[in-house]
């Protein structure tokens, strides 16, 4: 759950085409190969927006960047990338926080769209996006594990992990074909709504799947059935 306080006017607007590039361009000249792409982008903020676990920028611009600790952790002590000049290290910070609420408000609609790369045939990728996706995943084991827990939601990350799988060079698997690939990106972002709408009441009550067992002990919660 991405817990930003919106800016507002024209700083709370989703990104236009040309904010992408501009997005893209200074990822880019941070010239770390850490730091995120556009599509895992969008994919690592779609599962931080689903998730319960409130996290704001300063959680998560450090990972964005690329600037984590040994251990994988966000370094506290680097408030910004040092590749850029202070206003631009502000304006690609804007534009990723800006992103972030756009990513949250369009979940909360049920209007989210990804942000995917295409290649020169207009084939869509979606592996980088899996990966985003996945390793937000990673940051908040219970809550997730726990929904993988429930039987109706039990394959719901086998999309992501399928087209995430494709950009491992050493695992031999064949290749998907483009309808294949298109298949399994129709398939991962219709989970994506399901997951959100599994882990609504979390966000609602401002707990995790984790401390509800505790409350449930005294009072029953409704399950979220995956196609209600």
């Amino acid at each position: 759950m991405i817990t930003d306080t919106p800016a507002s006017g024209a700083g709370r607007a989703a990104l236009a085409d040309a904010d992408f590039d501009r997005l893209d361009q200074l990822l880019a000249e941070l010239g770390n190969d850490d730091a995120m792409i556009v599509e895992e982008l969008d994919g690592f903020l779609a599962a931080l927006a689903c998730a319960p676990e409130p996290v704001t920028a300063d959680d998560f611009l450090p990972v964005v960047f690329g600037l984590e600790d040994d251990d994988g952790g966000a370094r506290r002590d680097t408030a910004a990338p040092a590749e850029l000049a202070p206003e631009l290290a502000a304006e690609l910070a804007a534009l990723v926080r800006r992103h972030a609420q756009a990513v949250a408000a369009s979940l909360d609609a049920g209007s989210f769209a990804p942000v995917l790369a295409y290649d020169d045939q207009g084939a869509p990728d979606g592996s980088a996006w899996a990966v985003g996706f996945l390793r937000a995943v990673e940051s908040a084991p219970d809550s997730w594990d726990a929904m993988l827990d429930e039987k109706e939601f039990g394959d719901a990350l086998d999309a992501a992990e399928a087209l995430a799988a494709t950009l491992d060079d050493e695992s031999g698997a064949r290749a998907p074909s483009r309808r294949e690939r298109e298949a399994l990106i129709d398939r991962m972002i219709a989970d994506v709504g399901d997951i959100h709408e599994f882990f609504r009441p979390y966000r609602q009550a401002g707990t995790t799947p984790r401390a509800m067992r505790v409350e449930t002990v005294r009072r029953e919660q409704p399950k979220v059935g995956r196609n209600e």
